[in-house]
């Protein structure tokens, strides 16, 4: 093996290791905590490369699996609903790190959940917002999920894909077993995963960024902790209660440590928002139009007044504003505006009210 042969095995090794090096805690990454809002706080991927998608082409990603998504998925399209939802994730939106624009919708499952895709495009299930005993506690898994978009993992996965690859085809000739398993773990990562961005570290980032976003909004962000030790709670009374949010989120034990640590660093504040009865309104609906689907010939087939329906969105019956129309280099041309708290306009709406 000549010497350039020898440098370039050398620097493939320091790539795979840079990636796979878990990181601590103990340092506590993102502590500025007061620059909530002009923090790069996904500049780099192992401190060392860049990202190699740009937040052009994350949109772009983004709206391309939310196409897919949405011409199954049936979607709440009560204006209530949506709106209230909408309102409170947009707010901690703007009190986030996030440089794109979010369109948050409403699905219509039971299932205990929420998910963000890439370039801001997410989905709060009917179940997560039924199973929330308050505001804060829904906003608490907003905030996590919007959290993953602002640190950008979904990205940063595919550029580590990436990376991995590039640092291969060395490997294969000087690696030995354990670095040709690294090598096959990193190249064999699923897209599902990778679209969504679930590793160990990056929920552990977002639940830090998440509980930081909430605070910064003005929630309590005990109500973080407090929907984690519920799910708990109830799983191990009965076992597979709430599948779906711990396939797709790891055990909460460790969690909700790590998010405790999280608040006793932040600062304190004299007071925060709990809930609202605007939430108990929306949950309060959510449960009414359930009841209704249930009983044959119910609102206005039954004479009574005209009642919010859900309606399964389609291909056929989605207006033109409704679908994400890309320009020519991949950008959607139809995207709300991302506003900070400080943004002019004399139109938006107050934060939610007092605590109950």
């Amino acid at each position: 093996m000549n010497r350039n042969s020898l440098w370039r095995s050398v620097a493939a090794v320091l790539v795979i290791a840079l990636l796979l090096t878990p990181a601590g805690y103990a340092d506590r990454k993102h502590g500025d905590v007061e620059k909530i809002g002009n923090r790069d706080i996904n500049g780099r991927i192992a401190g060392i490369f860049p990202n190699f998608v740009s937040l052009e082409k994350e949109i772009q990603i983004g709206a391309q699996y939310a196409e897919m998504f949405e011409q199954t998925a049936r979607l709440i399209e009560d204006p209530v609903i949506t709106e209230y939802v909408d309102r409170v994730g947009q707010n901690i939106v703007k009190h986030s790190d996030a440089k794109v624009p979010f369109v948050i919708k409403v699905v219509d499952t039971d299932e205990v959940n929420a998910f963000a895709l890439p370039g801001g495009y997410f989905y709060v299930n009917k179940g997560l917002i039924l199973e929330a005993e308050n505001e804060s506690e829904l906003a608490g898994v907003m905030a996590h999920e919007i959290a993953h978009v602002t640190a950008r993992h979904a990205t940063e996965r595919m550029t580590k894909s990436q990376l991995m690859q590039f640092g291969a085809l060395p490997l294969l000739f000087v690696g030995g077993y354990w670095t040709q398993m690294a090598m096959q773990n990193g190249l064999g990562m699923g897209m599902s995963l990778a679209v969504l961005g679930i590793t160990r570290k990056s929920e552990a980032e977002a639940d830090q960024l998440g509980t930081q976003y909430a605070w910064n909004t003005g929630y309590d962000p005990n109500g973080f902790i407090t929907f984690f030790e519920k799910l708990q709670a109830k799983e191990k009374n009965k076992p597979g209660t709430f599948t779906s949010f711990m396939r797709t989120h790891p055990s909460l034990e460790d969690r909700i440590e790590k998010v405790q640590q999280e608040m006793a660093a932040l600062p304190a504040k004299d007071e925060f928002l709990v809930t609202t009865s605007e939430f108990d309104r929306v949950k309060g609906r959510l449960i009414q139009i359930d009841n209704k689907q249930m009983v044959a010939g119910s609102g206005a087939a039954s004479g009574g007044a005209s009642r919010p329906t859900l309606k399964r969105k389609t291909n056929t019956d989605r207006t033109e504003s409704d679908k994400p129309t890309l320009k020519k280099d991949g950008t959607p041309t139809n995207r709300p505006t991302l506003k900070r708290e400080s943004d002019p306009d004399p139109e938006e709406k107050q934060d939610p009210g007092k605590e109950n």
